[in-house]
């Protein structure tokens, strides 16, 4: 530009001295022969465009060319344009998948709050188109007669006669033993029935009889103790809660009756069992048995619904029971810390729903009572610390409830049935502290897990098809020591607003 502007001007002569370069002497000798130039006037260039324009008339372009398509689209010869829904953003399409529904069943079917005890009653099949707690879904699961694990599928892994354990080389020799015999058991058993059955173990049984002469050991040393120091003066009578095979009555009735024959003599046993189908087993154990034992009663009764009351000191024994007593599950407002019960819903197509609730339930809030005064220095997990909450809340969709947590309203009615009805009872428990493949993202959270083809399978959500699947929780003992302290142990006045007795 300023070269030709020189030119044209003269000014070019007084510039001799400056050395043009072959580019820009190409230049002027193209431009002087140009004939769309002959008029000598320069063409005018248009100002250099930046990126963001070139990007505006790139995107002007794309826009036209898309509206000439549709005026030709076959499909809008009508001339009416296409209505194109406003794009939604990222948050509005998650809080769509949030709210999906979890089935297809019509969810304004009406739906009927039913308990475990009435469906016990009223169902053969396990139910649909209900609400419950979800300590009644769990005990329905498991202890229906109709469809319950333990009354149709449970079968309780049991050999004839008890391991030589002085022939193993080490625990992995036992073990792989152990192992062989379990798959065998459940081969002959799918065989037999065509079904899969759901075979599991207890400690009572791979370890007989010296688990139950342990345990008899120490029930006969401690009333002999009592005896000598003038405690009481009544016969030893004993408890059993949940009995299995009935392999442990045995085991301890041969014990005393073999080392403390004056002790056996006035002995009393009582085997309270839930199931039918195992106190029919219980029965015939006990019947077959080389030596039946008369001082032995097996009562098949749930030990929750016990009424009568037992005035003399005596034992109560249960091994592996805690864990399968149903448990209710609750989550916590982060904002108020008020908690909130869980209800199961079971939709048409059998698909499961949880929701929540304000506590109305009286076990769980007599529970939650109960724990703020029994233990005081507990606190749950699932609640975080205010100063934790309060920075959650600042986050984007932060939740509003926090994860849930299942608390052992059953076993609390537990301590409260033997506070009430077996006074001056002393107390043989034994369980799980720990439990591996739990149920994720939850406080005390059980294992559900079923067997298909000899594999264990664990599941992430304890609601499953009632009937197929072992429900079972860790316990957490000393918080349950200071419950049935509490509960147990305490005056008669405390014990009362517990819920329990002396």
């Amino acid at each position: 530009m300023l070269v030709s502007y020189l030119q044209r001007t003269g000014g070019l002569r007084k510039l001799q001295p400056v050395a043009l370069s072959r580019w820009q002497q190409r230049t002027l000798k193209t431009r002087g022969t140009n004939p769309k130039k002959a008029d000598k006037e320069e063409e005018k260039k248009p100002p250099h465009k930046g990126y963001f324009d070139e990007l505006r008339e790139t995107i002007s372009s794309w826009q036209q060319s898309t509206l000439n398509t549709q005026d030709t689209d076959p499909k809008k010869a009508d001339g009416k344009e296409e209505e194109r829904p406003p794009r939604k953003g990222y948050f509005e399409e998650l809080r769509e998948i949030m709210i999906m529904p979890l089935t297809s069943a019509d969810p304004n079917i009406p739906t009927k709050r039913v308990t475990a005890k009435y469906c016990a009653q009223k169902f053969t099949a396990p139910p649909r188109n209900v609400t419950m707690l979800s300590s009644d879904f769990i005990d329905d699961s498991l202890y229906n007669p109709a469809y319950g694990y333990f009354s149709k599928q449970a079968l309780i892994f049991s050999l004839r006669e008890g391991y030589d354990f002085s022939s193993f080389r080490d625990s992995s020799a036992f073990m792989d033993v152990m192992g062989d015999q379990y798959k065998e058991i459940e081969r002959e058993l799918d065989d037999v029935r065509g079904i899969t059955r759901q075979l599991w173990h207890t400690s009572t049984e791979i370890f007989k009889p010296w688990y139950g002469y342990a345990i008899a050991k120490h029930i006969a040393e401690q009333y002999m103790a009592d005896r000598k120091a003038n405690v009481h003066d009544d016969p030893l009578v004993v408890y059993e809660v949940g009995g299995g095979n009935g392999t442990l009555m045995m085991n301890i009735l041969d014990y005393i009756r073999n080392n403390e024959p004056a002790v056996y003599s006035q002995m009393e046993y009582r085997l309270v069992e839930i199931s039918p189908k195992l106190a029919r087993q219980q029965l015939i154990k006990h019947g077959s048995n080389n030596f039946v034992h008369a001082n032995a009663k097996v009562i098949n009764q749930s030990i929750l619904d016990w009424s009568t009351l037992e005035s003399r000191a005596c034992f109560v024994v249960a091994m592996e029971l805690l864990d399968n007593f149903p448990h209710d599950v609750v989550r916590y407002d982060y904002d108020t810390g008020e908690p909130y019960q869980g209800i199961v819903r079971v939709y048409d197509d059998s698909e499961y729903e949880d929701n929540y609730e304000p506590v109305t339930d009286p076990t769980i809030r007599s529970y939650l009572a109960a724990r703020k005064q029994a233990a005081p220095e507990y606190k749950t997990p699932a609640l975080p610390s205010e100063l934790h909450r309060r920075l959650r809340r600042q986050l984007p969709l932060a939740p509003n409830m926090t994860k849930i947590e299942f608390i052992p309203t059953h076993a609390f009615r537990f301590l409260q049935v033997l506070g009430k009805f077996f006074p001056r009872h002393r107390a043989v428990l034994g369980d799980f502290y720990m439990l591996p493949d739990t149920v994720p993202g939850a406080v005390d959270a059980p294992v559900v897990q079923t067997r298909l083809k000899g594999t264990m399978v664990p599941c992430d959500t304890y609601m499953v098809r009632p009937g197929w699947f072992d429900i079972f929780f860790p316990t957490n003992f000393e918080l349950l020591r200071s419950m049935y302290n509490a509960t147990c142990r305490a005056p008669a006045s405390t014990a009362a607003g517990l819920g329990g007795a002396r």
